[in-house]
């Protein structure tokens, strides 16, 4: 009965330990905090956005990414000698342009009016939606055979005042 209790306890603790770490681990999280921060080497933004903060944007409830772009990008890294400024709401400031808007995929709904609210200001909007990148999208993460990918859209890039090196076609799962 003894060696129950105490094996019945271990699985306990272990669940209770499982759980706290995942909460406290995304993987996916973390992949796409990395490739928010590494795609930046492969746009250029306008003139006008290469002043003051660089502005990554989230839209929307993600907490585990917040986390990760705060403890290993924005507190470690620039962009173009530019500090890495995190915002996380549903508007825009006209005074904040973001050079990096993602929208997360609960609040997709949204993407039509930022794409609007965007074009020509030298933002790279990425969204986690199907069909994203062939409509409003430049970037949209999908997951192909349990992997972390994304799909490019050259036409928004520019629509967006982006310049796009023609290296991300090669990394892009589609290229539209």
């Amino acid at each position: 009965m003894k060696l129950l209790s105490k094996h019945i306890f271990l699985v306990v603790i272990s669940l209770f330990l499982f759980s706290s770490f995942k909460q406290d681990f995304d993987v996916n999280a973390k992949i796409k905090a990395v490739y928010i921060y590494n795609l930046t080497r492969y746009f250029e933004w306008p003139a006008s956005s290469k002043s003051g903060n660089f502005i990554i944007q989230i839209v929307g409830s993600a907490n585990t990414l917040i986390k990760e772009l705060n403890e290993n990008v924005v507190s470690k890294k620039t962009i173009g000698g530019q500090k890495i400024e995190l915002i996380n709401s549903d508007k825009i400031d006209k005074n904040k342009i973001p050079h990096i808007l993602y929208i997360t995929p609960e609040n997709s709904s949204l993407l039509k009016q930022f794409a609007s609210q965007l074009k020509n200001k030298g933002t790279l909007l990425i969204t986690e939606q199907e069909g994203a990148a062939k409509t409003h999208a430049v970037i949209n993460f999908v997951v192909i055979e349990n992997k972390q990918k994304f799909e490019y859209n050259k036409n928004n890039a520019a629509k967006y005042g982006l310049k796009a090196s023609e290296d991300i076609k090669n990394l892009a799962s589609a290229v539209y």
